[in-house]
Parts: structure tokens; sequence; C-alpha cells
């Protein structure tokens, strides 16, 4: 057959492999099966296949229900997964197959791989699809080809018709035994395999491993028959078979379980045979950890405990003397475990059949067998794939009558009660020992203390079927145990045996008188809280519940909820360049809340995310990509090449992103995601543009502009970060003066000198383009005289300074000179014109300021904004003779152009500026100048100011409207409001063009001649029209003379024509006219959006571009009303710091990922679990993984308004409450897995501290709520924290548990804790739905039915408030005087323990003597009857002031005091005391009356408890 020879690369899995095999091979490899998903039916899963999907690998894997075994291969996805056949790949040329190619093509598997075969089968459409199925088998192996059903007919030639473009490459394969396919499926399940269950029985070397064992015959007196696969059958001797002989028949055991469990004694006869002692029972080597299929460490290649020796050489023999006096062996593979001990007496033989009693063994000290443990290996079973499955049969007469592993436990049970149905004295000592004994192995073994309890949920991971399509609820739960002589079963709620004990037994003869402490197991009596709900989510699971809450909500409000009550929060979009990061992260996330909280309230939530494509980095980035590809040469790269390549990588970013954004648990519409390239955006903002252009806020000029050498463009503030340490070399410079005011030039101490004057810069490089100097109009200003520099003109003010610069004593010649006696009276002459240029002016301007410098500004028009400004109103132009790298051109310095030209004026050209003033005797002093300094936020590097032709939009006509718009905007936090408006007031023009070729284009035209330029209402939309037609790439493609894109109006035959402009807008325009992808949605004043949210840094940048565009749109449409902002709430947050406090950087190592916080690889990986085997010093490492809802917590609690820390002490934190969530819902789940919704009590049948519950359960949810909608929810967490810590845990569920345990189940009490406890499941659920989607969709998952058949999904519902009656002032106070107590008994309590004089609290009894002679009045007397539970322990006592203390106290062994103080200031006192009564075995309290001495050895219940049980009794019988 040919799948004996298929070879997948990656697994080597065997068909009629074991289940248990199979998947403990594939958890050992967790990198090669980073994903496992196992299927079964809940209901019926000894029966019904299991499935096992490897979806990362592309394989699912059949096994047969009864017998465990592989019977089907199938391989899905081809992709994934390489095999070789005969030394081909099946898959010729995977690393090039496409999505839908991804199979093997007819022609390579029938002409290469398998040859000629008989026609396959056709299995026409069973939908509107046009294609069929085509099924080609082989002997072993079959292929499932795609064939369009018109092509097929009967008598077609398939060889042909396969080998045609009608058939597509395979689908699936399917591995099999039997000769092909149709003659295969229908045996596929129940035909004997044809290899064994473990691979290492195939290979050449099979001799050495053990045969392996097909059935287990029990045929009772102790006897079990063995059979095997091939190998002669074998017995097992209870009392006889001795370990050496377990060896020598099956091989050394897996492990050696050396720690005997004596938790559980069943049917123990009074004086039976063997020790007079418990008997031990293991069921399984070790709690195991559920069907979590994922947990690598459930192999059975690892040690149950720490006791286990693992690794036993087959060559080793074993000592009895060297072993314990009693253990385990296990045989995982095997399925069975066998305890060795000292002989007892063997189980009775079957009534009816042909063996006999045994006799009792004689006494010896040799170890055997004396009990043998079958596993079934259920699914879903607690010790799931701990072994492999065992199949028995029991036989109970020699007729052979008999019931199997696979027969339900009903059936077993009522056969075996017939067998042995003499053996009973009566009817009701048989119900007696019928009576199951639950074994609760995930929740502790009693309900004594909240804290061990929670801690025991913590622990429990029952895990649900993955996906069996009749699967029903989660892990199949607690199990139950029978017992019949001989024999105990371990049975599971859907009737299926879990494990069989075959054990010595004591009947002998007839049912022997047994103690009722053997007879009756309490725990089977009690109420357990039963929940399928984990731990942690199970990896499988995530995914599920994440498409869930994200998605399928977002599709169902958009269908359910009412859209005249809309909520609109507006994307402000991420660039689309990089990886995400924390940042991201928090933006995020924080967004989703909102939007959350508003579906919560009843809203539709419109939330579709955007993304900033166009600007410099990707642009860069998409050259240095071409040039990385060797695919251009050193020269300019062509714009065409340049958006092409920049589209590319900008789409691939997004689609990574929103992989990401969808992973941190978004939701939103992610289908409908636009971008600033989509050619949609792209008209909305050309047309933006064009209303701008119609009402002149449009105007091209040449003026300075923030420069950025490094990237070769112009930049807007918004791309500006300002360095605050940046270091200069600043000089102080004097310039001869020309001419002076005719005053000054008639002081007879000036004849015939020369004066300079004096200015100071920190832009040396600067001075060429001087064209003035600027002095204050109402400064006065001194000529001094310098022994070395001569007569210099300088301020007053500045004259000390200029002496310590120059360390000299200046002489003053003139005292006291105006400014505006010098302005526009005075010349002087540039330094870098030569002697004969003309003399240049002294104005005056008012940033001229008396602090700093000389009082004198050199003023270079071409390279300051204020320069610009005030030569500008004195007529004189900018000059910059810089290029658009940052270099000096030859008009910098006409009379040497070498001097200066080609060098950097950041550089060396700022240095030669300064050697060629000292060279002619100008330069006074330099000196490092440390000051703020602008940097381009893209590069980080310095930029220059320079004066370019560029296009503006006129802020200055908007502002004023653009600030009131801000007047009814709510800002988060308030400052941000001031920041705003800040920048609006500062800015009069957004110089919006950018010379890069990597955005959408300024629509203008130049005059090929003249280099006017024309843009108009008209030619825009001329312009637009052909880029809807053409797309917005041919602007760039388009040849240079194609006519198309001039209007007629501007056509010329006899001209030289118009020419396509090659600057882009500024992508701050690009997103700042992003709110038109909202504007339909205009709501109350104007409004398009209900929120913005982004970091502060967005007040200078998105918000203010977004404001000033919307504003501007609605001025130009003419609206009447005062414009708005397009935004009704600005939410700003900070930036994230590492937990020192720093700014994150890669430089550093100091950055936080965001995977990191959801795989938990930030903190310490999890403790090793006692019992699992002790990991290798190469394994890895295993996490607290949490998922989204760990970095959403971390965004919820933390204050983002300032900046945000994260770091191990804070994510310890949010790890820690996010557990205690999670188990605060698993206690909440299965304290209501039997509550039926028509039990619901009313509020007045509450008890006082269910009502006193509901009181704190109704504080926290409004505090909640309110801080929700105000934004600030991290006040939620820490409200929900305090409240699950303190009123829920430590006072709620610690005074309740004994009512939810030991009372009746439908008692009022009982009911009335439940009542409580569905309502702080419903409102937990609310509270934390915005918080935590997926813990609240896990909680959903887990939900009873009931409850779900009631209530509306928890992320659906429309939160609702606590009852009003809830809130009661009364309560609080009652609160306020019992908690006073309730804290000095505990105290107290610790004091004893520390004593070791006591251990459970219900181990104490508690009087309380309180102040005042009347204590009728008193809350403690209201509430006497509830005390017990409140403090946990046995009895609560009270008497008043001044009363005898009780003689119980004083005759106590032991007794402790303390004092409380009341509100009131009234002081009360605690005696805490050994108890006076019986401990009750059923609900642990001491009260029980000490019996008589005849009654000593009887075991007594409290009269509630026996109440109790005796009504379950009356309800069996």
């Amino acid at each position: 057959m040919y799948n004996a020879d298929i070879f997948c690369t990656e697994c080597g899995i065997t068909l009629g492999a074991s289940l248990h095999n199979v998947l403990s091979r594939v958890k050992a490899h967790p990198q090669t099966y980073p994903a496992i998903d196992l299927a079964y039916s809940s209901s019926d899963p000894l029966r019904k296949p299991v499935v096992l999907q490897l979806p990362s690998n592309g394989l699912r894997l059949r096994f047969d229900g009864p017998d465990q075994r592989l019977r089907l291969i199938e391989v899905l996805d081809f992709t994934k997964i390489s095999m070789v056949y005969k030394n081909q790949d099946v898959v010729k040329g995977t690393k090039e197959q496409t999505p839908s190619q991804q199979g093997p093509s007819f022609r390579h598997v029938y002409n290469r791989l398998f040859g000629p075969s008989y026609p396959g089968e056709y299995i026409p459409p069973t939908s509107h699809t046009p294609y069929g199925t085509y099924v080609l088998s082989y002997p072993g192996v079959a292929f499932s080809f795609p064939l369009q059903n018109s092509a097929y007919s009967d008598q077609c030639d398939f060889v042909a018709l396969l080998s045609s473009s009608a058939a597509l490459p395979a689908t699936s394969m399917a591995i099999y035994q039997g000769s092909s396919w149709p003659e295969s499926r229908s045996k596929l399940f129940t035909q004997p395999p044809q290899y064994p269950r473990s691979p290492a029985l195939v290979g050449k070397n099979r001799e050495a491993s053990p045969d392996e064992i097909e059935e287990f015959n029990v045929l009772g007196a102790g006897k079990i028959e063995v059979f095997r696969r091939s190998t002669p059958t074998t017995y097992i001797s209870l009392s006889e078979t001795t370990p050496q002989d377990l060896i020598a028949e099956f091989g050394p055991p897996d492990a050696i379980y050396r720690k005997n469990d004596r938790r559980i004694s069943i049917h123990r006869a009074a004086g039976g045979g063997g020790g007079g002692g418990a008997d031990a029972l293991h069921m399984s080597p070790s709690p195991a950890r559920g069907i979590d299929v994922t947990d690598t460490d459930q192999s059975s290649n690892n040690s149950m405990t720490d006791d286990s020796d693992e690794d036993i050489s087959h060559g080793e023999t074993l000592d009895p003397s060297s072993m314990p006096t009693e253990c385990f062996y296990n045989y995982f593979h095997h399925g069975f475990d066998a305890f060795i001990s000292f002989p007892t007496t063997p189980g009775p033989a079957f009534p009816g059949s042909d063996l006999s009693d045994p006799a009792p063994p004689t006494p010896s000290s040799q170890l055997v067998v004396t009990k043998i443990i079958l596993h079934g290996n259920v699914p879903g079973s607690y010790p799931f794939n701990r072994h492999r499955r065992s199949r028995w049969t029991i036989y109970f007469d020699a007729h052979g009558e008999s019931v199997t592993s696979e027969t339900p436990y009903d059936e077993i049970s009522s056969r075996l009660r017939d067998v042995w149905k003499g053996s009973y004295a009566n009817a009701a000592e048989e119900r007696a020992l019928q009576r199951p004994m639950v074994l609760n192995r995930g929740w502790g073994d009693s309900p004594e203390s909240s804290v061990e309890f929670l801690g025991g949920w913590e622990e429990s991971t029952g895990r649900g079927p993955r996906a069996g399509g009749d699967s029903q609820d989660g892990g199949l739960g607690n199990t139950e145990l029978f017992g019949f002589p001989g024999l105990l079963f371990e049975v599971m709620k859907n009737g299926a045996a879990s494990a069989v004990l075959n054990r010595t037994c004591f009947f002998r003869g007839s049912m022997p008188e047994l103690p009722r402490t053997l007879t009756r197991s309490w725990s089977s009596t009690l109420k357990l809280p039963k929940s399928t709900f984990p731990a942690r989510v199970p990896p499988a699971d995530q995914a599920k519940y994440l498409q869930r809450c994200t998605n399928e909500l977002y599709a169902w409000q958009c269908r359910e909820r009412p859209a005249d009550r809309p909520f609109v929060l507006h994307d402000g979009p991420p660039y689309a360049n990089g990886e995400l990061h924390i940042g991201h992260a928090l933006n995020k996330i924080l967004k989703d809340i909102i939007c959350r909280v508003q579906l919560g309230r009843g809203k539709r939530v419109r939330y579709v995310p955007g993304w900033d494509c166009h600007g410099l980095p990707i642009e860069l980035k998409a050259l240095q990509g071409e040039k990385d590809a060797g695919l251009v040469a050193n020269g300019p790269v062509s714009a065409a090449v340049i958006r092409n390549k920049a589209r590319k990588l900008a789409g691939k970013a997004v689609k990574e992103q929103m992989k990401g954004f969808h992973g941190f648990g978004v939701m939103a519409d992610w289908e409908s995601h636009w971008k600033t390239m989509d050619k949609e955006f792209e008209k909305r903002q050309l047309g933006v543009f064009r209303e701008m252009v119609d009402k002149d806020l449009i105007y091209r000029r040449f003026k300075p502009v923030y420069w950025s050498p490094s990237t070769g463009t112009a930049l807007a503030e918004a791309e500006l970060e300002y360095k605050e340490d940046h270091v200069s070399t600043a000089a102080l410079v004097k310039f001869p003066l020309v001419s002076i005011p005719p005053h000054l030039l008639q002081n007879p101490l000036l004849r015939d000198k020369e004066v300079n004057a004096v200015i100071w810069t920190t832009t040396p490089w600067t001075l060429p383009a001087n064209a003035v100097i600027a002095v204050h109009e109402s400064l006065r200003y001194t000529i001094v005289e310098s022994d070395t520099c001569g007569y210099l003109l300088i301020a007053q003010s500045r004259l000390e300074y200029l002496q310590n610069i120059l360390k000299e004593n200046l002489s003053v010649i003139v005292p006291s000179i105006l400014g505006s006696e010098l302005a526009d009276r005075t010349t002087y002459r540039p330094l870098f014109k030569g002697q004969d240029a003309q003399p240049q002016p002294m104005i005056a301007a008012d940033f001229v300021t008396a602090d700093s410098g000389s009082g004198l500004v050199h003023c270079a028009p071409g390279h300051g904004m204020d320069d610009y400004e005030a030569c500008a109103s004195h007529g004189i132009a900018a000059f910059a003779p810089v290029n658009d790298h940052g270099e000096f051109t030859n008009e910098a310095m006409p009379i040497d152009p070498s001097r200066l030209s080609g060098k950097s004026v950041l550089g060396e050209g700022n240095v030669a500026v300064l050697e060629y003033v000292k060279s002619q005797g100008q330069l006074l002093a330099q000196h490092r100048y440390e000051h703020k300094y602008p940097h381009d936020w893209r590069s980080k590097l310095p930029i220059i100011i320079r004066a370019t032709e560029q296009w503006f939009a006129d802020v200055g006509d908007i502002r004023d409207s653009a600030v009131k718009a801000l007047q009814d905007v709510h800002f988060l936090p308030q400052s941000g409001k001031q920041r705003l408006e800040n920048f609006v007031k500062n800015r009069s023009e957004w110089c919006i063009s950018r010379q890069r070729a990597w955005g959408v284009p300024i629509p203008a035209l130049y005059h090929r001649d003249t280099g006017e330029a024309v843009l108009t209402k008209d030619s825009v939309s001329h312009i637009m029209s052909v880029i809807d037609e053409r797309g917005v790439d041919a602007w760039w493609t388009d040849d240079a003379d194609d006519s198309a894109w001039i209007p007629a109006s501007l056509q010329d035959a006899s001209g030289s024509g118009y020419r396509r402009g090659t600057d882009t807008m500024d992508v701050w325009f690009d997103s700042g006219t992003s709110w038109s992808e909202i504007e339909g949605l205009a709501q109350d004043k104007g409004h398009l959006a209900d929120v913005y949210l982004e970091g502060t840094d967005q007040h200078r940048g998105w918000f203010q571009s977004g404001l000033l565009t919307y504003v501007a749109h609605q001025l130009a449409s003419g609206q009447t009303s005062a414009p708005a902002a397009p935004f009704k709430t600005l939410v700003t947050h900070g930036f994230t710091l590492d937990e020192d406090g720093r700014k994150m950087s890669k430089s550093i190592g100091n950055v936080v990922e965001p995977k990191a916080i959801m795989d938990g690889t930030l903190l310490p990986p999890l403790k090793q679990k006692k019992g699992k085997k002790k990991q290798s010093e190469n394994a890895a490492p295993v996490y607290d993984a949490l998922g989204p809802d760990a970095l959403r917590m971390w965004v919820a609690s933390s204050d983002y308004t300032r900046d945000v820390v994260v770091g191990k002490q804070v994510l310890q934190t949010v790890n820690t409450s996010l557990h205690k969530y999670r188990v605060t819902f698993k206690l909440l789940l299965g304290a209501l897995a039997d509550f039926p919704m028509d039990r619901i009590l009313p509020y007045d049948q509450l008890q006082m501290i269910d009502q006193i519950a509901l009181m704190h359960l109704s504080d926290m949810v409004v505090t909640s709520q309110k801080a929700c909608e105000n934004f600030e929810f991290h006040r939620a967490v820490n409200t929900i924290n305090r409240w699950a810590n303190l009123e829920f845990s430590a006072f709620y569920m610690e005074s309740i548990k004994d009512r939810l345990y030991t009372y009746g189940e439908d008692s009022v009490s009982r009911r009335a804790a439940q009542t409580t406890l569905f309502h702080i499941y419903n409102h937990l659920q609310e509270v934390l739905a915005p918080i935590t989607p997926m813990l609240i969709e896990e909680t959903w998952e887990h939900a009873p039915e009931a409850v779900k058949s009631q209530r509306e999904h928890p992320l659906k519902r429309i939160v609702s408030s606590p009852a009003p009656e809830w809130q009661n002032p009364a309560l609080e106070n009652d609160y306020q005087e019992l908690i006073a107590a309730h804290s000095v008994i505990k105290t107290v309590q610790e004091n004893a323990r520390g004593k070791k004089e006591l251990g459970s609290s219900l181990q104490s009894f508690v009087h309380i003597v309180l102040p005042g002679k009347n204590i009728t009045s008193s809350v403690l007397q209201r509430y006497l009857s509830e005390l017990p539970d409140l403090f946990v322990v046995s009895s609560v006592t009270l008497s008043a002031e001044g009363e005898p203390t009780p003689s119980s106290i004083q005759n106590a062994e032991w007794h402790y005091t303390g004092q409380f103080e009341l509100p009131s200031g009234q002081k009360g006192t605690v005696y805490v005391y050994t108890p006076q009564d019986v401990k009750c075995p059923r609900c642990w309290r001491y009260a029980v009356p000490e019996p008589p001495a005849a009654e000593q050895e009887e075991e007594r219940l409290c009269d509630r408890c026996d109440e109790v049980v005796r009504d379950l009794d009356a309800n069996a019988a």
C-alpha cells in the first residue's frame, strides 16, 4: 500500500497508532505543532470518532472511539507540510505555490508519483459552486481534485479531463487502510488495524520492545487474563504476581509512583485482610490538567510526581528490597497501573463462575501486585492522555455473560447488582454501599477556607471538548466512584468508565457489618461547585473568543443597534510603516474601551480604522529598497518607481498592523478601513483643497520655511522636534557703519572714527544672506571704545556682557542713543558682497530684546521668519543662497564663490564663514552655545530656515473661527484646550507643499517660460476629473506633454504651454482632511465625531490640521452658522515610559513589545507545579500568557492623561488582577451551576449579609460606570479590584461558602446566596466587558444553560443600573460595626494559630461582650443568626457589659481576647476559645454535642446536616 511509503517530513505518524502515542509525540514538539485542536463527542466519547486537528500543519487525524487507533490521515493544506514519496515531493514546487494551487496537480500524481489507476469517483457539488470533487484512489491513498461540474460526464476520459484546465490541483489527500477509498470508507473505523499502536513495534528493533496489550479479561477472584498482539496470552493474579513477573511480561514500567495517596478509603471491611489501616487508592499517577492538549507536560513521557522514578533501563533488575512498602508501577503505553504491596486477600469470585473464592494469603514480606488500574483515557476526563486506552471485558460466569469497556456504566451497574444481589443483607445496605463517592479532583479537599478554595480553583483547569459536533458542555466535570466486590469504577457524567480498579477485596461469604465512616461518603452529599471554566484560557480557544468579541460583535451591533443612536469615534491614522509598539497598543485599546462603553449604553458604534500612508519615511524606505535590490543606479529614481514601491510597502504595513490591532481585541469595521492613499480618500482631500483655493486660502510665495537638508523637503511646524541640548557656535560680529545720524556725525569724539555695529548670532552661516540690522525703537544704545576692536555700537544693557566676552574694560564714548534715532538713519557695509557693495540699512523691529546678545539683530530675510516679515515691510526681498541639500550656492559670496559654494551650512560652511569674518577682522568672539533647536522629526537631524517657493494655507483668516469652535469642546485633560488654542493662535500660515514624490499632488500648473503658477477652482476641477479617470499616479507617469491635464482655457498652440508641478501636499493636510470620511454623520452643533483620541503631541499635529481644514471647509461652503470643531470630545494620552521613567528607545534596550505583555514573557516563567516532571535544562520555559486581556488591563489601569509607565512591577499587578477575575468568575459559575432562574429570590427574602453584599456591588457598579463614562478607566479598575479583594472575596464569599455547600440544594438560605451571586455575576460581566472582553466572552461560553436562556450575551447587553433598593445607608452603618468586630476576631485567631492551638477558623467559638447594658438594639444582636457564617466560626454568643463571663470560656483548653471599637467610639471585647462541641464530619463545624461514651464510635452529624442528609436519602428512595 502506498501509504507505507509516503513520508511526512514533519511527523512520521503511522496508521494504527494510538491516540495516546500520537498526541504525546505531537505535544513533545511545540515548535513543530504550535496549535493542536481535539474534538470529541462529550455525550458518547467512546463510540464516536475522535478528531485531532493540527491547523498549523494542515493535518487532520481521525481515530476510532472504542480503541482510539488512528484510522485516517487527511492533508487539508499542502502548503503547511512537506511529504515525500520515493524521494519525490508529493507537492511539486511547494515554495512557489499560490493559495489557489495548494496541492499536487493530477498530472504530477498520475504521471510521476503513483502511476495509472482505475477511474475514481465523482461527487457532484451540493451547493451553487461550479465545482464538484473527483476522488482519485490508490491503495491506501486518495486525492480530491476540484472539477468543473459542467465538464464531467460518465463517458468522459477521466485522464484527459483531469489533465485539462477544467480541473484544479488537489485540495486534500487521505491516507487510509484499504485497496481504494470507496471500498474502505464504510469500514474505516471498524476493520482491524494493520499496524500496531506504537511505531516502535514497526521498526527493525521491534523484538526489543514489549508486545502491546490488546485487551484485559477480568475473570474475578483476582484473576486477569491479558491478550497481546502477537505473543501468547498471560495472566496477572493479584497477591501472587510479583514485580519481576510484570517486568518479564510487560517490560520495565514507564514510571514508579512512590508517594501513597491515603485520602480515599472505600469499602474496607473491619478486620479485612492486610494491614488494618486505610487502604490507599490511586486512580491516576497525579492530577492532570484536563484536556488542554497544548500543554506539553501532559504527555505520558513526563513524570507524574516528584517521587516518580523514570527512565528505567530495560536491562535494570529491580530489587524488591530496594523498593518502598507500597508503590505503583505506571505503564502509560500499556494503559494500566499496578499497585505493589504486601499480599492481601484478592476479591471474591463472581457468583456462578467456575472460580473459587481465593484463600487469605500466608503472611509474607514478598511484594506482589495487589491492585490493577485499567485506564479508559476518556476524552474530557481528568487524567486524559496520561495512559493509552485500555480495553477490557468482565466475565461474570462460565456462560460468557460479560460487559466491556464500551458498555455504559448504568448497564454495568445493573448487571453487577444482579450478580451480587445475594451478598447484601437488605435493600438499605445495598443503597448505602452503592452511594457514589464524588472524586472532585480540581476543587480542593474541603470547603474550609475561601483562600484554600479559591486557590484550589486556581489550579483547576477542567477543559471542554474542542469542537465536537454534539459537544454540550466544557470538561466532563467531577467523577464518581462506585464500588463492587473486587472492583471499583470511576465514572464520568456521561456514563463512561474513566478507570477500573481490580483490587483485593474483603468480601468473604456474606456481607459484613461496615462502620458508618466507611459506608457514607459525606462529600457526595455536599453541593460542591461545578464549572468547566479554566484557570487560563487555552490558546486554541483564544482565536475563537477574539473573533466573537471583535468582528462578530461589531457586525452584530451594526445590524441590531438603532441607527438614530450613533456613537462615532474617528480614528487618528497611525503611520503605515514599521511594527506596532506599546504606544500603538495604548492608543488603540483606549479607543476600543471607549467604543465598548458606548456599546454598553445602547449606542451603535462607528469606528472605522484608518492609516496615514504618504510621506517621507515610506518614500525613503522605498528608495532604499530599490537601491538595495540593485534596480536603480546612483542617479535619481523616477517618481513613478518610488510611488509604486511605496504603495506596496504601505499596503503591506497596513495589513500587518491591522492584524496586530485586531489581536489586541479591538472591535472595529476592519473591512471598511481607509487609507490616505486610497483613490476615494484622495479625491475627497482634493475637494477640500479646491474649496480653500476658491476662497483664496491657498497661495504661493517665496518666503522662509522650515527646511530639512537631510530629507530635502520643506516641513511644517508639526513635523519638528526640538532638541533641548543642541550645541551651536555663537559669534559676536561687527559690521562697519557707512552712515550714522547727523547729530552723531557732528560729535567730535566720533569724527574720523569707524564705528561698528555689534551683532550676536547662533547661525553664522546666515551672514552671507544678511540684509539689514535691526534695533528696537525704545531701547537705548551706546558707543564704546575697545582697545582691540575700536568703536562699537551696542545696547546699554549689554555693555557688561560685552566686557566679559572681550575681557577688557570698555570706555563709553556716546552714553545714550535711542533706537528710534538709529533706525532708517544708519547704514552699514555687508561683509560678503565686497567693498563696492551697496550699504544696507538699519531698521526697527519689535522682536529685538535687551536681555540677550548685543541688542542689535542681524537679519537674513531668506533664513528667518521674523526677519522676513520685518524686511518685507521695508520692501526688502528674501535672499537664500542655499540649495536643497543645505549647501551654499555660488551666490553666497559673489566676490569669491569657491570659498563657500558646495559646503554644508550646518558643517564646514559654517566654519568657513567664521574663518572669512575673522580674516577680515570683523570677528569679535565665538563660543559654544547650548540651546533649544528644531530637528526633523523623521531623520532626527537639524533643520534650517530657508526661503523657497512654497504653497501656503492662510491660517490667519480662519484661526479666530477655529479658536471659537473649541469653546464647546470637552477636553480631557482640560489642559489640552489651552495647549491646542495656543498652537492655533500662534500660527498665521501653514506651508503645505513638500518636495517629495510619495503623496497627493498639489494640482498646480506652471508656465514653461515664466514659471508662473496657475491654481484656480476651475484648473483644480479639471485636474481632479483626469485623476478620477486615470488615477493619481498618472500625474507622474503620463507624458510631460500630455495635454489632457491642461484645461482648454490654458492651451495655446503658439505658446510654450504649461507643465504639471511636482510638489506634494503635507501629510498633515492628508490626515487633517480625514474628517471627510465621516462628513455625512454631522451631529448636534455640527460636530462630526463624538471623540477624537490621540497622543498629546497631536495638539500641534492632527488635532490642529483637522480643526483648521474643517473650519476652512465650513467657511468655504458658505455656512452661515458659526463653524464647529470636527470633534465633540478631545482626549489626549501621554507617552509610554519604562519602569524607570525613561522614554523607550531601541538603543537603550528598554522597548516593551505588546506581544511580550500578551504572552507573559516580560514576567518570570511559571513555577513548575508539584507533581510535574522536572524540566530539562534545555526545555523552553512556560510563561503566564493571558493574551490580549493582559495588555488591555495594563491600559485600563493606567492614568493615560499622564505619561504611562510599563514594567515588570506594573504588569505583575495586572496579572494578579486578571487571575483574581478569573478565579472570581470560576467561583461564580461553579456556584450557579445548579441555580434555576425561577428560584431568584426577591430582595426582602435575602439575608442581611446578602443585602450588604448587594450594597457593596451597587457602590462598585455605580462608581465604575461613572468613571468609564468620564473616560477615567483607571478609576474603574481600581474600584473593581478593591471590591473583588475586600468586599467580595474577603467578606462575602468567606461568609457564604457554608450555605452554598452544606445547606439543602433548594433551601431558602442557599438560594438567597445564589441569587446574590447571580446579580454579582451579571454586573461584574458588564463592568469588565469594555476592559477584558475576551474574559467576558469566555465566561459566557462556560455559563450554565439556565443562565444563557434568561440573559442576553454580556457583550451585547445594555448595562443595567443596580436596583435602587440595594442602596441602603443603614446597611452601611451596620457593615461598619460588623467589620469592626470581624477584624479583631481574625487578629485574635491569628494569635491562636501562632501558638499552634488553632488551625481552621471553624475550630473556634466566639463570645462577644457588647458595650452597654441593653444589647437588644445592637447590630450584632440583630445579625446574631448570621454571625457564625460571617466570622467563619462554629458558634457566636453575645453578652452585655458587666454580665459574668461564660464558664465555657473559663473551662476551655485555651482562649484569647481582644478589644474592638465601634464607629460610635464604644468598645467591646471578643473571646475566641476552644469549641465545646464535636466536629461534624460533613460541614466541619463544631456543632455536634459530645456523645455518651457508649456512642463514641458512631459518627454523628450536626442537626442541620442530619436533616439535609435525611432529605437526600428520602429523595433517593
